[in-house]
């Protein structure tokens, strides 16, 4: 059978594959539209056009990549995700590919993971000393429960992987297992699960086969649901140490958004050690000085930022521990702004205001802040 990926659409997602490594980015974003496919890349966590490809090869191109992951090619009707692998990607690193049927055709996403997939070392994060102790304390412990929020691509599993690491390098030897919807690295001395829905094996039942198998350590990818809520709240207060995920919108609000779940409130107070949000801020090119609200002083052709004013970026965090005011608003069943203010009153230091000693530091600037965070509340 000949192959149906047109020769041209090889060599095209080979440079297409080349540029976005060679430019830093981590997501190659390739969106099909009347009049052709828009090519972009997110760089240090926002989006850049490089192109537009015409529209008679936008099928190609999508052939390709779903070739490359092994992907159904005929099936242009469903979402499928997939990876490629290091050596067939062609750029020294694997990639997550997952596709979307759309009007103007297929849309494909593709992840591209570090040249090294080993996680860095907590110490290299760059988080605030008082905030890295918490943590380091926090890991350290035999069992309880540390939860991690923020919203997609703010670094939550970098964090986690460099949490896992600490533990496999240092301290006494455990058994330390996840559950992880996909895998994002593999870590040595860890065993890792990935979820599969369609073939039954989901959060929930991972989780209590696991709790069988006589694990020191969990990582919980992401708590979706009261049921596994319920069981990961359950095995840090029966002797297991577990780290997990939720989606909320600061350090207190996750614990309203567990009340909401249904989870009783001296289950959480019992167990969590504390809870760390998390955002990425882009640091201010080397070369560009300072950046004005209107422009950056980098030329377009800077090595470093490619003309953005920004290259790289800087972890913030706000990390919240089960103090004795918040304990009780947590009894108490409060809201998100009782919790808040009852965070506030322990002396609990905001992502703002460690965003706003990143400005003060010189390393983001007030765009940039407002940027991630929005911008500040109005009295």
């Amino acid at each position: 059978m000949p192959d149906v990926i047109a020769t041209p659409a090889v060599a095209l997602v080979d440079r297409l594959l080349r540029n976005a490594r060679e430019r830093g980015a981590s997501d190659l974003h390739l969106d099909p539209g009347e009049d052709g496919m828009r090519v972009r890349i997110r760089r240090d966590g926002a989006l850049h056009t490089l192109e537009t490809l015409p529209a008679e090869l936008s099928q190609h191109v999508v052939g390709r990549c779903k070739s490359l992951a092994e992907l159904l090619v005929y099936r242009r009707d469903v979402p499928q995700e997939g990876r490629i692998g290091a050596e067939r990607s062609g750029i020294g690193c694997e990639l997550r590919v997952a596709t979307y049927p759309t009007l103007f055709g297929e849309r494909v996403a593709l992840r591209l993971d570090a040249p090294d997939g080993s996680p860095c070392a907590l110490a290299e994060l760059g988080l605030e000393e008082p905030v890295a102790k918490a943590i380091h304390h926090a890991i350290e412990q035999p069992d309880g429960v540390v939860l991690l929020t923020g919203p997609s691509g703010s670094g939550k599993t970098t964090t986690l992987y460099s949490c896992l690491r600490h533990l496999v390098d240092h301290g006494p030897e455990r058994t330390i297992v996840t559950v992880e919807d996909p895998v994002e690295r593999r870590l040595d001395g860890v065993v890792q699960t990935e979820v599969d829905a369609a073939a039954g094996l989901d959060f929930t039942r991972a989780l209590r086969s696991l709790l069988r198998q006589d694990p020191d350590v969990l990582l919980v990818g992401e708590i979706r649901d009261r049921e596994t809520a319920a069981i990961a709240l359950e095995a840090g207060l029966t002797g297991h140490l577990v780290a997990s995920t939720l989606h909320a919108g600061s350090a207190a609000e996750v614990f309203a958004r567990l009340l909401e779940m249904g989870v009783e409130p001296f289950v959480l107070t019992t167990t969590i050690r504390g809870v760390l949000a998390q955002r990425l801020l882009r640091r201010k090119c080397a070369a560009a000085g300072d950046i004005t609200s209107d422009k950056t002083s980098c030329d377009d052709d800077c090595d470093l930022c490619q003309g953005s004013g920004y290259a790289g970026r800087q972890l913030v965090a706000e990390w919240l521990p089960m103090g004795p005011d918040l304990r009780q608003a947590v009894l108490d069943r409060g809201d998100g702004d009782a919790l808040a203010k009852a965070a506030a009153n322990s002396g609990f230091s905001t992502l703002r205001a460690a965003a706003e000693r990143l400005v003060e530091r010189g390393i983001t600037d007030t765009r940039e802040v407002e940027r991630v965070l929005g911008t500040r509340r109005q009295n």
